[in-house]
């Protein structure tokens, strides 16, 4: 179901503020399931419009749609590693988080003599000042700069209440520079987003079950405070802003403790406007389609990928 808050004209004059009516959807109806053959997370489209996603085994899968209802899924490449986080640049050169070798990957697909393909895999980055990274989680690339940003948390319960040791970095694209946003200081960071102007990013911090907005005043230096302070649930993981700025939080839970997945609905005053309950509770990944008509769901319970109508 999909709840929305809104305000309504009270009595004599007033003016209140109560939940709206529900709209409300069947899920066997109106989610759509685009695989669940292999457990995939991080789903991001790319500069082509078609849709990606990555599996813990290594692999980047591509989902091409057949008309408006058929996907079709087919081996895009591989990192060779343990990716987490994808996302691409405007030319199609891929950029993945790979928990196995602690860094991120550059992936540039060339194509050979008889149509097929191979794959250039360079490091980009694996460290901060001489110390490997715990593990890069998420990244998102800016359209407007190149900047990447990317959370470092490590597997899950290696940066937590007791250890808040994760951090938060950018790179630029023109100085290739390291820039630390937030460093050693953090609770599981997890995704990150952009806001449609690109000059706040969010991140979730997942133990702490908080979402944290970094804006820039001036442009390149940052100031972080807590953008929403969820309750409930293990904390956030996924995020995905669509282009009017609504900020869709996936409220993760394990399946022993829920039923069904959550997404939490921000505006960009980080206020609650509606959720979304969706089939699993262990939401890993979030994405917004480029007409803004879905929202793409990854759910590791269920190791389903699908989308349902916003």
């Amino acid at each position: 179901r999909i709840h929305r808050v809104g305000e309504v004209s009270g009595g004599a004059g007033q003016t209140g503020r109560r939940v709206g009516r529900a709209k409300s959807f069947s899920m066997a109806e109106e989610l759509q399931v685009i695989g669940n053959e292999y457990p995939v997370t991080s789903p991001t489209f790319g500069p082509s419009g078609d849709l990606f996603a990555v599996s813990s085994a290594g692999d980047i899968f591509r989902y091409s749609t057949e008309g408006d209802n058929e996907f079709q899924m087919e081996a895009w490449g591989n990192s060779s590693g343990q990716p987490l986080g994808l996302d691409f640049d405007s030319q199609g050169v891929a950029f993945v988080c790979d928990a196995a070798h602690q860094a991120i990957f550059r992936i540039l697909r060339v194509e050979r003599e008889g149509g097929t393909f191979a794959h250039q895999i360079d490091p980009y980055v694996k460290e901060y000042e001489q110390s490997q990274f715990l593990g890069p989680n998420s990244l998102c690339l800016s359209r407007q700069t190149g900047m990447l940003y990317f959370t470092d948390s490590g597997p899950l319960g290696e940066t937590s209440l007791q250890n808040p040791s994760g951090s938060v970095f950018a790179i630029s694209p023109s100085t290739q520079l390291l820039i630390p946003l937030c460093l050693n200081t953090l609770a599981h960071p997890c995704g990150v987003a952009l806001s449609p102007d690109e000059k706040n990013i969010y991140v979730a911090e997942t133990a702490m079950n908080r979402i944290l907005r970094f804006t820039q005043h001036p442009p390149q230096v940052f100031h972080c405070s807590v953008f929403c302070q969820l309750s409930g649930r293990f904390g956030p993981t996924a995020l995905a802003v669509s282009a009017a700025g609504d900020l869709y939080v996936a409220h993760f839970d394990f399946a022993e403790n829920a039923e069904h997945g959550r997404i939490v609905v921000l505006n960009s005053d980080g206020e609650v406007t509606g959720s979304i309950t969706v089939p699993g509770p262990e939401i890993t990944g979030l994405c917004v389609s480029p007409d803004q008509r879905y929202l793409v769901v990854s759910e590791r319970s269920t190791t389903t990928l699908y989308r349902t109508p916003l």
